[in-house]
C-alpha cells in the first residue's frame, strides 16, 4: 500500500506488479463534485476536499449508460466524475503526464477498461498516467437552455466541462503524484479524440495541455444549438414529455433516460450505414465558439504539439471487408456522395479505380464500400486537420495504423480502436484477445508507447531503434505507417486524399 498527500486530502494507493516491473495505482479519485441536488445537466463543481486517507484501490462509479458496455460496474451519475492514476514505482524525476480520454461515440465507455489500464505504460516508459471518466449521451451533451433557462446554459457541453475539470485536477494535484504539472499531454481515441480536437478550440484550456494525439478522431464534431434542439425534442418525446414538461428529465431515473437516448440512436442510425453521433459537443460563445477544424485553422491551439491519425479500415465493423456482393452492394455509398463530398461529385465511380492504384487490383465492392466510409468517418476529417494545422507554431505528426491480425485480416484489415492495446501495451491481455489475437506483436506494442511516450515527454515521437518521425507538412506529408515494422512514407493513401479534394 502506498499513501500520497494530495492538495484535496490523502489517497491510498496499491502496488501494481507487471511485465515491466511495478506501478502504484490510485483508482476512482473524484476530481469534481456533482451538481447538487436539481443540477442535474448542470457544469460540475469544484473537488471537494477531505479529511482523514481516503482508500482508492477500486474503479469508481462509471457514468450511466447502456448496462451491457459497462458489465460488472456500478453507475451513478452524482459518483461518475472520478478519475484513476498510474505512477511508476520508482519514477526517475519529474514524470510527463498523459491524459486518457476513452471513446464510445459520446455514449458508452469508461475508465476501468482493463486494454486501457495504465500500470504497464507507466511502469515501462516512466510516465504518469491519469483516466478520467465524463458524462456521457443526454447527460452529457443535452441542449436545455431554451427550455429550462440560464442555469442551464452549459448541458449542451456539461461532457467537456467535466474534461476540463479533470485537466484542472491535474494542473493541481499531478505534482504529487510525481507528476510535472507543466508537461501534460490528453491522448484520447475515437470520441475521445473528438474532444481532444475540441480542447484545441476551447480558450479554457490554455495552458492546460502542451501536447495531444488523436487517434482516430475528427476536428468536425460540433453542432449547431438548432440542431440540439431538434435532438432534445425527440428525446423528450420517447421519455414521455413534452417541452413545457422539461423539467421532469431533472428527477427522471437515470436509466430510463438512457433507454430514451438509445431508442432514439437506434431510431436515426439506419438513415446512413455508419454510426449516428446523436449527442456530440455543440457551438456556444462560451465553451466552443467554432468547429475545432476552424478553430485550428485561425490559429487556436498553435502551440501544442499534435499527432493525429487513423487506422486503415476504421469502418470495417460496419462494411465487412469480405462482404458477399449483394450485400456489399445494398451498401454502396453513391447516394450519399453529394453530401458527404461536394467537390467530387464523380466520387462512387472513381473511387475504385483510386484504390486500385494504392492495392495493386481492383478492389472488390465490400473494399470500395469501406473505404468511402472509412474516409467519411474518421481520415478525411483528419487529414483536414492536419492541413489546419499547416501555420501551427507547434509541430504536428501524421500516422497510419496498418497492422491486421492475420485471422481476421480478410475481414476486418486494420479496424477502429486496433492500435489502442498497443498504445496501453495490454496486447496480451485476455480482454484484447478478440481483436489482437492469440500473438500479437510486441515489437509493435513497443514502437507505440515509445513513440507516445517519447512524444509527451519532448515533443518529439521517437524511440531507440525506431525509424525518425518527420514532422507533418504540407509539401512532404509525411506519415507513419505503423505495422511491424514500422517505416516512414510521404502522402500515402494521395490518390483517394487528391480525389475528395476535388482533383
Amino acid at each position: 500500500m502506498v499513501t500520497i498527500l494530495t492538495p484535496f486530502g490523502a489517497v491510498q494507493g496499491r502496488t501494481a506488479t507487471g511485465t515491466f516491473g511495478p506501478a502504484e495505482e490510485f483508482l476512482g479519485i473524484p476530481f469534481a463534485q456533482a451538481p447538487q441536488d436539481g443540477g442535474r445537466f448542470r457544469a460540475p463543481g469544484k473537488p471537494a476536499r477531505w479529511d482523514g486517507v481516503r482508500t482508492a484501490h477500486r474503479h469508481g462509479p462509471v457514468c450511466p449508460q447502456e448496462p451491457a458496455r459497462a458489465e460488472g460496474l456500478v453507475m451513478d451519475e452524482r459518483g461518475c466524475l472520478n478519475l484513476n492514476v498510474w505512477k511508476p514505482a520508482h519514477p526517475s524525476g519529474p514524470l510527463p503526464v498523459m491524459v486518457w480520454l476513452h471513446g464510445g461515440a459520446h455514449l458508452y465507455g469508461h475508465n476501468a477498461n482493463p486494454v486501457n489500464d495504465g500500470a504497464l505504460l507507466a511502469a515501462r516508459y516512466d510516465v504518469l498516467v491519469v483516466a478520467p471518466n465524463y458524462r456521457l449521451g443526454a447527460l452529457g451533451h443535452l441542449n436545455l437552455e431554451h427550455l429550462l433557462g440560464p442555469e442551464y446554459a452549459d448541458s449542451a457541453n456539461a461532457a467537456l466541462l467535466d474534461v476540463l475539470a479533470a485537466l484542472r485536477w491535474v494542473r493541481e494535484a499531478a505534482a504529487a503524484f510525481g507528476g510535472d504539472p507543466d508537461n501534460v499531454t490528453v491522448f484520447g481515441q475515437s470520441a475521445g479524440a473528438a474532444t481532444v480536437a475540441a480542447l484545441l478550440a476551447m480558450p479554457a484550456a490554455d495552458g492546460l495541455l502542451r501536447r495531444a494525439v488523436m487517434e482516430s478522431g475528427t476536428g468536425d464534431r460540433a453542432r449547431s444549438t438548432e440542431y440540439g434542439i431538434e435532438r432534445t425534442a425527440e428525446l423528450l418525446a420517447l421519455c414521455g414529455l413534452d417541452e413545457s414538461g422539461a423539467a421532469g428529465l431533472l428527477t427522471l431515473p437515470a436509466e430510463r433516460l438512457v433507454a430514451a437516448q438509445e431508442a432514439l440512436v437506434h431510431r436515426r442510425g439506419p438513415e446512413r450505414p455508419n454510426l449516428d453521433i446523436t449527442f456530440q459537443p455543440t457551438l456556444d460563445p462560451r465553451t466552443l465558439p467554432a468547429v475545432p477544424v476552424d478553430a485550428v485553422a485561425a490559429g487556436s491551439g498553435s502551440d501544442v504539439d499534435l499527432i493525429v491519425g487513423t487506422n486503415l479500415n476504421e469502418a470495417s465493423g460496419y462494411a465487412p471487408l469480405d462482404a458477399d456482393g449483394t450485400e456489399a452492394d445494398a451498401g454502396l455509398p453513391a447516394r450519399l456522395a453529394p453530401g458527404d463530398f461536394p467537390q467530387a461529385p464523380g466520387l462512387a465511380e472513381q473511387l475504385p479505380e483510386r484504390l486500385a492504384r494504392l492495392l495493386g487490383r481492383p478492389p472488390r465492392a465490400a473494399e470500395t464500400v469501406e473505404a468511402y466510409l472509412a474516409e467519411q468517418m474518421y481520415r478525411d476529417p483528419s487529414q483536414r486537420l492536419l492541413d489546419a494545422r499547416a501555420a501551427a507554431r507547434a509541430r504536428t505528426y501524421s500516422y497510419l495504423f496498418t497492422w491486421s491480425d492475420p485471422r481476421s485480416r480478410a475481414r476486418r484489415g486494420s479496424p477502429h480502436s486496433l492500435e489502442v492495446p498497443f498504445v496501453f501495451q495490454t496486447q496480451a491481455a485476455e480482454q484484447a484477445r478478440p481483436d489482437v489475437g492469440d500473438d500479437p506483436p510486441a515489437a509493435l506494442a513497443g514502437a507505440l508507447g515509445s513513440y507516445w511516450t517519447g512524444f509527451a515527454r519532448t515533443g518529439v515521437p521517437s524511440g531507440d531503434g525506431l525509424p525518425p518521425w518527420p514532422a507533418y507538412e504540407p509539401a512532404g506529408r509525411w506519415t507513419a505507417l505503423l505495422d511491424d515494422p514500422v517505416r516512414m512514407a510521404s502522402d500515402p493513401r494521395r490518390p483517394v486524399r487528391e480525389l475528395l479534394e476535388g482533383r
